[in-house]
């Protein structure tokens, strides 16, 4: 009787777990996922450190639309917004009344590279390594954590994400810099194509709000 409880068990967990997906598999299957996106709304944790190991934890949802557009609301600990039309990124702090806007192309903040997602379709065109990294515990049971390098110098020296086998979605990105310092950003209650306006992401300065050209590391 325990012979077959055990092989019970057994095939139990398997069938839980799924099939054992390949590297190569899980890579194509974001791609596609990102391939048909059109917009994306979520949940996010962003988890900041940096080269002192000074920590910050922010909160609040995430908008992203193509091409290039998207908003991040912040909710906690202070409210503010960081928002991107496509050709211009603004970040505006209500409580300081100040707005600051840069040109996309000049801005090095690790929340862009989230808009360029959505719509791409080959991940190796800026990725020249992947690894299935077993070393870096999940967040969440059941996904799969992915460690990318990208191949354009900068002062990004890795990528690593954790995805949902079960729908190729990501749950986690995870950037590591030259200087030692990282940024997490953890997503929940995903909701892909829903139909976002583009009205969404157009910001319009208030009135006596200060406009500030560039926007600070």
């Amino acid at each position: 009787m325990s012979f077959f409880l055990t092989l019970f068990l057994a095939f139990l967990q398997v069938s839980v777990a799924g099939p054992k997906r390949d590297l190569t598999t899980i890579i194509k299957g974001v791609e596609r996922s990102f391939a048909t996106m059109k917009d994306l709304s979520a949940d996010f944790v962003q988890i900041t450190k940096d080269s002192l190991n000074r920590r910050r934890q922010d909160s609040g949802h995430l908008y992203l639309m193509r091409p290039r557009m998207m908003r991040f609301e912040y909710k906690n600990p202070e409210e503010y917004l960081f928002l991107s039309d496509g050709k211009t990124v603004y970040q505006y702090v209500p409580a300081d009344r100040q707005v600051n806007k840069e040109a996309v192309r000049d801005t090095l903040d690790d929340r862009i590279p989230l808009m360029f997602l959505l719509g791409r379709a080959n991940l190796s065109a800026e990725f020249h390594r992947f690894e299935d990294d077993t070393s870096i515990k999940p967040f969440f049971p059941g996904t799969r954590i992915v460690k990318m390098y990208p191949k354009r110098k900068s002062d990004l020296t890795e990528l690593v994400m954790e995805v949902d086998v079960a729908n190729y979605q990501l749950r986690r990105l995870y950037f590591t810099h030259a200087d030692g310092q990282h940024s997490e950003f953890i997503f929940s209650n995903i909701r892909i194509n829903g139909g976002l306006r583009q009205s969404l992401f157009q910001f319009k300065v208030p009135p006596g709000v200060q406009v500030v050209d560039g926007i600070g590391s």
